[in-house]
């Protein structure tokens, strides 16, 4: 399976090759879908649209899985996944949340903030919300993370500190 994925890498960007790099990815044994995430990062921006797509669709571990592959795809990706910070629940913000983290694009950086400030989220998507924004470094972002970690203490800043950690 190796040689297919690595000339799939190489051959092409057609929908059929990123459904069928998609099936593989969230069908096979780990090491065969983590070359089939790779090689869908290395397609890029004609596989983001279908990646998201399975984003919202898929069950809770294949998130992660498909989050893996739009935060290789890199900047294509950024403002799709913003798309879904802003309106998904938080089962499916926080793989998206990890993906903005992980490309490292400043354009997540106020969304984040305004997950951050949202009261509505559950504590581990703002605990996940804050590490993104260290992880990123602004110094607005930042700001807003010391604002959550004064107003609510040091258990939040430890779970926060946590996430950080496993970025």
């Amino acid at each position: 399976m190796q040689k297919t994925i690595e000339r799939r890498e190489v051959r092409g960007e057609g929908t059929a090759e990123v459904r069928e790099l998609m099936h593989v990815m969230l069908n096979a044994d780990t090491y065969t879908s983590l070359q089939a995430t790779g090689a869908l990062g290395v397609i890029g921006a004609p596989a983001v649209g279908p990646l998201v797509q399975a984003l919202l669709a898929v069950d809770s571990d294949a998130r992660w899985t498909v989050a893996m592959a739009l935060a290789r795809a890199g900047a294509e990706a950024v403002e799709p996944l913003i798309g879904v910070v802003r309106d998904a629940d938080d089962d499916i913000k926080n793989p998206a949340i990890w993906a903005l983290a992980e490309i490292g694009d400043p354009r997540a950086v106020e969304p984040l903030i305004a997950v951050l400030q949202g009261s509505h989220r559950s504590e581990c998507c703002r605990a996940l919300t804050a590490a993104a924004l260290l992880k990123l470094g602004d110094p607005a972002g930042i700001a807003e993370v010391q604002k959550v970690f004064e107003r609510e203490g040091e258990p939040f800043k430890g779970l926060t500190m946590e996430a950080l950690e496993g970025t």
